[in-house]
């Protein structure tokens, strides 16, 4: 419960008066707790202020409060009173299958390429996912590439000790560079830096589009592109004229995608649920060995192996504390 209210107290004094309309915003939050998050100055929330002074809280799992009432002085900061619980994020593992499950061929990938605990556990990342499709369109070309070449490619897709938020990865001077955890080669000589265009109101990775940004993890933020990322094609740009962009990876093989294609890289994930056990029954004369189902759930903790179960609000619930410069989010 300390961490959830927690959860619920801004760094700082944000007045929802004063956000800009249309850029979300994230503002740090008082949770700090390793068990639960693994950003270090605070888990964010996302704040977006819409037309008609609409304001919206979004937090782990994609959940979406709205603003009730705005702004409400105290000696320590401001309340703002919201409609529902905020809800912490999770772990990148139940995020990408469980809330997002167009993400689970990315998080088979990992799985795969052993890199679960790269992108899972290293403190504040931005991590770079492609939906099912693209996975589908290039996995010929990925299902020939050796472990170690898998690796690298995903790696790509990790931006290292950065918490960005989507309305922060352009720098309004021109296209933003920025390293990522793809070595250069094998001898470790570097990182391969990718490339960040933002075209009207599209906003591109290397050619890649942003589809789904802003999705808080456990250690970071979440960013879906439609399109799988190529280290040795890092100066790929985009043509914002186009609907679709070339694939980074040659088409061959299976290219096909869409609900009735196969999903690459789901066989790797663990399995939680009808989970097959073998269990060898020695008796008089020699043993037998049977298989049988058992039903079980994945550990989807936080930011540890707990995890936080929200089953419901109870009305009238408030947050009062003190402090100066604080945010206070309370629950009608």
């Amino acid at each position: 419960m300390t961490n959830i209210l927690e959860y619920h107290i801004l760094q700082g004094t944000v007045s929802t008066n004063a956000l800009p309309e249309g850029p979300s915003t994230f503002a740090a939050s008082l949770l700090t707790d390793k068990a639960y998050t693994n950003v270090t100055r605070g888990q964010n929330v996302i704040i977006n202020k819409q037309p008609g002074d609409v304001v919206v809280f979004t937090t782990g799992s994609g959940s979406r409060s709205t603003l009730l009432k705005g702004d409400i002085t105290f000696t320590g900061g401001l309340i703002q009173v919201v409609d529902t619980l905020l809800v912490p994020p999770s772990r990148l593992e139940p995020t990408a299958r469980d809330s997002y499950p167009d993400l689970t061929a990315f998080l088979g990938a990992l799985y795969a390429a052993r890199l679960v605990p790269q992108f899972a556990d290293l403190a504040n990342v931005t991590i770079f996912a492609p939906r099912n499709a693209a996975f589908q369109l290039v996995s010929g070309a990925l299902s020939a590439l050796k472990p170690d070449e898998l690796a690298r490619v995903l790696q790509y897709h990790l931006l290292p000790g950065r918490v960005l938020a989507s309305s922060t990865l352009f720098d309004a001077d021109g296209p933003n560079s920025t390293d990522t955890a793809a070595p250069q080669d094998g001898d470790g000589n570097g990182t391969v830096p990718l490339r960040i265009t933002r075209a009207g109101n599209n906003l591109f990775v290397d050619a890649a589009r942003v589809i789904q940004p802003d999705i808080l993890i456990a250690n970071g933020v979440v960013h879906m592109v439609d399109a799988v990322l190529n280290p040795d094609d890092a100066e790929q740009v985009p043509d914002p004229a186009q609907a679709t962009q070339a694939p980074a990876f040659g088409l061959t093989g299976a290219t096909s995608t869409g609900a009735g294609a196969p999903t690459p890289f789901t066989t790797a994930l663990p399995c939680t649920v009808d989970c097959p056990i073998t269990t060898t029954d020695g008796g008089e004369g020699g043993s037998s060995t049977s298989t049988s189902v058992r039903t079980t759930r994945s550990k989807a903790g936080v930011a540890g192996a707990r995890c936080t179960g929200l089953a419901g609000v109870g009305a009238g619930v408030g947050l009062v504390g003190v402090g100066m410069g604080m945010g206070m989010l309370g629950i009608a």
